[in-house]
């Protein structure tokens, strides 16, 4: 379906498919947008996300029920199929957004892959990496670089040393920013002391324990200093490497597993979650179940008021949960 608005200006005209698409996209379309010179579909792959950032309060007005709007991943994930390192700088304008922004575009995908296009990306240049994750803004999107690291370390051994040294700079920049800094976020620190107890790195307790002592670790994310330390030395918590989608197809073949996709294009979810009347009632009965009147469950778009009463949108309310 597509959507009756003013695109930007595009040098092939045919990445405007990706307007017009969620990820159930046709293969073929994204084939033959694959084969367009490389060069200018960058530029138009970039043009995409900055449109989802520049009128991020415009699509918010949309009613996503037939179109979930998607086409900003769509052109993050040919970035990262075309290994496009010089549009990193724009993507980490999507790092620099705050929580509605998230919720709206990414949803769970922002906590659960959006590191792996970071990675793709980015991996050599932790050094603009670390830039974000040093600034103010959505803690979520603020420890992606922690993940890149992480992962980096796990895939490649060889850069150890680099990545140590890398977390140790991020660590120390973190215990010489005052306490109001606005940039010394205890969930943001916490998560890198997740990160750092995946890979079993001991060699940060000083540093933990003294970010720690100036509370500047949220403890909900890791237990208390105690905890962390016998965390931090238990194979138990040692991460094992993320496996690594090879392709944008992989992508898109693994967002038709997600749930809400499910029940969007399985035409057997329906039948298989819905309950089948029982064949052992009586005649009587079920009669009587028949003719009451059965209404259907009307479904809720994001953008609607929550149907809990709070007030909020359902996308900021109960979707979350």
């Amino acid at each position: 379906m597509s959507i009756d608005i003013t695109l930007p200006k595009f040098n092939h005209p045919e990445v405007r498919a990706f307007y017009e698409h969620d990820l159930s996209i046709p293969k073929q379309k994204v084939e033959q947008i694959l084969q367009l010179p490389s060069a200018t579909l960058i530029e138009d792959m970039e043009t995409i996300i900055m449109d989802s950032i520049q009128r991020d309060k415009y699509f918010r007005e949309f009613d996503e029920e037939d179109n979930w709007l998607s086409f900003n991943m769509h052109a993050m994930w040919v970035l990262a199929e075309l290994k496009a390192t010089e549009a990193l700088p724009t993507l980490l304008e999507v790092l620099k957004q705050d929580d509605d922004f998230s919720w709206y575009w990414f949803s769970d995908y922002a906590t659960e892959d959006l590191w792996e296009i970071y990675y793709y990306l980015g991996k050599d240049r932790l050094d603009l990496l670390k830039e974000v994750l040093l600034k103010p803004g959505y803690w979520v999107f603020r420890i992606i670089p922690s993940h890149v690291a992480k992962e980096i370390a796990l895939h490649h051994p060889e850069r150890k040393q680099e990545v140590w040294d890398w977390f140790r700079s991020v660590l120390n920049a973190f215990i010489e920013m005052k306490d109001n800094d606005e940039a010394l976020d205890g969930e943001v620190v916490a998560s890198i002391v997740v990160d750092l107890i995946g890979l079993q790195a001991k060699e940060f307790l000083p540093q933990i324990r003294t970010l720690y002592n100036k509370g500047a670790i949220f403890n909900g994310i890791t237990g208390n200093i105690q905890s962390i330390e016998q965390d931090i030395n238990h194979p138990k918590y040692k991460s094992k490497k993320r496996k690594l989608k090879s392709s944008i197809y992989d992508r898109y073949e693994d967002a038709m597993t997600w749930h809400g996709y499910k029940m969007k294009y399985d035409e057997a979810y329906e039948e298989r979650n819905t309950p089948k009347k029982s064949p052992t009632l009586p005649p009587v009965i079920q009669k009587s179940i028949a003719s009451v009147p059965v209404t259907k469950e009307k479904k809720v778009s994001r953008n609607a008021p929550c149907p809990c009463g709070s007030g909020k949108k359902y996308k900021r309310c109960c979707l979350k949960s």
